[in-house]
């Protein structure tokens, strides 16, 4: 394939631009800009473009014009990063219209080609950007599913904060056994700090765990029950007693709380 071929111009109506591809486009290689190639004048220039347009987290078609002209008049630059940022252009503009989420992949080209010194401060504006846009749909439809409301004019991280709390959230199961043992104030740190509390408390005496199925075998607990308040709080000591001190049955205590740990009976 010559270069005639190879350096066929596409056109994209989004942006109202000709760009035109480097003959010798590979993939594979490592594309940010090195030291030495920051050394280069071109390459500086290259660098405060990408700063100068991404450093707000959104990009505007502007912006990409003015890197598609940069890089129109550079692509015969023989550096990995310029010819990544190539690559990128032309994927984005074969079928002549930018869509949102293909100036995004533009966004997340410009930070890995940057050396880390201007990453940072780049991906916490695309951050922040995100984020205070509109919650999606799919946030919102999962919101309304978890806790039967639909919350309106919720941005992005506010929807994304709800849903962290819900799936973070004690549950029933945990606070039953909470209350159980008088601990109920251990609740606040959300499911997964109780769930490693209950792994220990548990290894540190089995019996207690054998306890807490007694106390569920007397109630008719089948592990469906819901509701913390059938716990009367602090009566796990009694049921300790009722526990045998014997290794036998100790030990059949031991392997029914595996089986029911296997299950995830108790933590649903």
């Amino acid at each position: 394939m010559d270069d005639k071929d190879t350096c066929t111009p596409t056109s994209c109506d989004s942006c109202n631009h000709t760009f035109t591809p480097s003959p010798e486009n590979k993939r594979g290689l490592r594309v940010t800009l090195t030291r030495a190639e920051m050394k280069m004048p071109e390459i500086q220039e290259l660098a405060e473009l990408l700063v100068k347009i991404a450093s707000d987290g959104a990009l505007e078609y502007e912006e990409l014009q003015a890197l598609t002209e940069w890089l129109n008049n550079h692509n015969r630059l023989e550096i990995a990063g310029v010819k990544y940022l190539i690559d990128v252009m032309l994927q984005i503009c074969a079928d002549g219209v930018i869509s949102e989420q293909e100036v995004w992949e533009v966004q997340l080209a410009i930070e890995r080609v940057l050396p880390k010194e201007f990453r940072s401060q780049i991906i916490e504006a695309r951050k922040a950007q995100y984020y205070s846009q509109p919650a999606t749909a799919a946030q919102l439809d999962l919101i309304e599913k978890l806790t039967n409301s639909r919350p309106a004019d919720l941005t992005r991280r506010q929807a994304s904060e709800i849903l962290d709390g819900v799936f973070n959230a004690t549950t029933n199961r945990q606070i039953m056994f909470l209350r159980f043992w008088d601990k109920e104030e251990l609740a606040s740190n959300g499911r997964h700090e109780v769930s490693a509390w209950m792994d220990a408390f548990i290894e540190d005496d089995p019996a207690r765990w054998a306890a807490w199925t007694i106390f569920k075998a007397e109630s008719g607990d089948d592990g469906s029950q819901r509701d913390p308040s059938c716990v009367p709080v602090g009566i796990g000591p009694k049921y300790l007693v009722k526990v045998s001190a014997s290794r036998e049955e100790l030990l059949r205590y031991q392997f029914q709380r595996r089986e029911w740990w296997r299950h995830n009976a108790w933590r649903e």
